[in-house]
């Protein structure tokens, strides 16, 4: 998908309801791609917001039944069998209008939250992981890669992978980025990192300008230290 196609205005929507989304990752994640080109912006900040979608429609019904039809709901938006207004469903149709293999796709994404509403705890892990699988195959990274930084970054409990434990890994992914694709996998590599430094408390801060500074100062190839992240290491 082109920038001409996307349009610099549904880069800057998607980002901003990604931003405005209640979950107190949505912000870092955006920043993350901050110095992306639109199309990027666009199909990232869009899957994003579903992830987190998702996740508010498994876990806040009492019964999985619930759960399960407002899941399905999300289906039959993308398979235009539903009226669907909402911002994020346009803009899904957007993607899948420009690349039509994403509808089945996403609805496979989609079964795997469907699948966790039988879970005792409702774990999205999988969901999520299929989802950022999808994310790095559209945005030329391999698609491994990206789930396992996506994941890692999703929760404190993940250990990070064994190829960006150290700092020399991290500039790895940073130097063999696509080209037209920059650094966000890099910079999600070290948002994970830097959540560790802090625990909980750098999950709950509400400081984005700090976080904002520190990913400006990954992006210029300075990542956070890796004390934390090598104490979780084998």
């Amino acid at each position: 998908m082109s920038d001409t196609a996307t349009g610099n205005h549904l880069a800057r929507d998607s980002m901003q309801n990604l931003r405005n989304y209640p979950h107190h990752l949505a912000r870092p994640f955006a920043l993350c791609f901050v110095f992306e080109p639109a199309n990027t912006q666009f199909i990232a900040a869009t899957c994003l917001e579903l992830g987190f979608t998702l996740d508010t429609a498994l876990a806040t019904p009492s019964e999985s039944l619930l759960a399960v039809i407002r899941l399905q709901w999300w289906i039959d938006a993308i398979q235009d069998t539903a009226p669907a207004p909402a911002p994020l469903v346009q803009s899904l149709r957007i993607l899948i209008k420009n690349q039509p293999e994403l509808r089945e796709q996403f609805v496979t994404v989609i079964g795997h939250w469907q699948s966790a509403c039988h879970d005792d705890n409702r774990n999205s892990q999988q969901g999520w992981q299929a989802l950022w699988h999808l994310l790095g195959r559209a945005l030329g990274h391999i698609d491994d890669k990206a789930a396992s930084i996506g994941v890692f970054c999703l929760s404190l409990d993940v250990p990070p992978p064994a190829d960006i434990h150290d700092k020399a890994g991290l500039l790895a992914l940073r130097r063999t980025a696509p080209a037209g694709r920059r650094q966000w996998l890099y910079l999600l590599a070290c948002f994970g990192i830097y959540q560790r430094q802090g625990g909980q408390h750098h999950q709950k801060t509400h400081d984005f300008t700090l976080l904002g500074w520190h990913v400006l100062l990954w992006w210029l190839g300075l990542p956070p230290r890796h004390r934390a992240a090598l104490a979780d290491h084998p």
